[in-house]
């Protein structure tokens, strides 16, 4: 009887002072679940703080306070506490995809790697989640030729994963292997015929395809030397057929106008490619949006 009564005294006293951690724990994993991120840090904090002064050490609270206080974007405050479960020896999956998400925020993105390739050997039952975001964070950091590598690799596990297939289409682009570009964005309307984004890039890889060689003419024609009348007409035949490229990326960059006419980029593609098909009225339109 004394020690039931001891037991209701001690819940009685955590509730009326509002610091009993088993609620707020259960009101931190309410918050999280509501994605409201920061609250669920601070409350999780709360918890691991409030156990802490019972003579208990909540290792879940502890990582669940760093996990949180990353999704609110409180990066060393996150690290802070993500590197304390790590000391309690604290174990799950997701600790390594979180320290990750922990140093790329801070743009420490080489120790952001070595978190990514420490969870893969540690879960290799996750490799294929790990690889994902280590694909993430290659072409974040602007690593596009180890993106497009570790891209395909994740694409072996997730062929159909539209995120993935545009990044790889837009590494690429970076990398100026437009035809491989424009192979991968195509795909990527084959899955999703109103993905804005492949609409808007494959316009402008097509663009850029062309206009590369465009440009590489005409320098090319500007480098001879006393050039004859003859080597100017092949040169003007050679533009125009050249020229007939910029066909291809129009229907793209007019859809991609039509869905934001406040794309400068756009604008300007639709410019060049309608002044060098003698599309001179569409042409002038659009030199008025850039001025």
């Amino acid at each position: 009887m004394k020690k039931l009564l001891f037991v209701l005294f001690v819940l009685g006293f955590f509730t009326a002072k509002g610091q009993n951690p088993d609620v707020i724990k259960s009101d931190a994993i309410i918050q999280e679940g509501r994605m409201q991120y920061l609250k669920a840090a601070e409350l999780y904090a709360e918890a691991a703080k409030v156990y802490q002064s019972t003579q208990v050490t909540d290792t879940f609270c502890v990582y669940k306070a760093g996990q949180n206080y990353v999704r609110a974007k409180k990066y060393s405050t996150g690290l802070t506490y993500l590197q304390q479960a790590e000391s309690l020896h604290f174990s799950d999956e997701t600790m390594y995809l979180s320290l990750a998400d922990v140093y790329s925020g801070l743009k420490k993105y080489q120790d952001a790697e070595n978190m990514l390739s420490k969870g893969m050997e540690t879960y290799p039952a996750l490799k294929a989640d790990y690889t994902k975001k280590m694909a993430f964070l290659l072409y974040n950091s602007k690593q596009y030729k180890n993106a497009v590598h570790t891209l395909e690799e994740a694409l072996g596990v997730y062929p159909r994963d539209i995120t993935l297939l545009y990044l790889k289409g837009s590494s690429l682009e970076r990398l100026n292997q437009y035809e491989g570009a424009s192979k991968v964005f195509e795909e990527v309307l084959k899955l999703n015929p109103n993905h804005k984004k492949s609409i808007t890039k494959l316009g402008v890889v097509f663009f850029k395809q062309t206009d590369a060689i465009y440009i590489q003419e005409t320098k090319r024609y500007e480098n001879l030397k006393n050039p004859s009348r003859i080597d100017y007409h092949n040169s003007v035949k050679k533009l125009e057929t050249i020229s007939r490229g910029y066909e291809k990326a129009i229907p793209y960059l007019e859809k991609a106008y039509a869905l934001n006419g406040k794309n400068k980029q756009i604008i300007s593609c639709l410019y060049v490619a309608y002044r060098r098909l003698k599309m001179e009225e569409k042409a002038v339109e659009m030199k008025l949006l850039l001025e």
